[in-house]
């Protein structure tokens, strides 16, 4: 799962990676910084940490991102 979202406030899209076929678990911010995590919940937990709804310009890119992660959690755990 790759996503692009971009901020109100950011010239580059926010970019979330997760897929567990490479174990690729990734973040980059709209000022072009990273993260790189060892699994899903730890990209959720940053997210939920680090952004917040107000602060995209589509804010139902958000919603969809969170959504595809805790479908991915769930998934997760299983």
């Amino acid at each position: 799962m790759e996503y692009s979202l971009y901020k109100k406030d950011g010239k580059f899209p926010c970019d979330v990676t997760v897929d567990y076929d490479n174990m690729v678990f990734t973040v980059r911010d709209s000022d072009t910084t990273g993260e790189v995590f060892n699994s899903a919940s730890e990209v959720a937990q940053w997210i939920k940490q680090h952004w917040s709804v107000e602060q995209f310009q589509r804010p139902d890119d958000y919603y969809d991102l969170m959504k595809h992660l805790e479908n991915s959690l769930d998934d997760e755990t299983k």
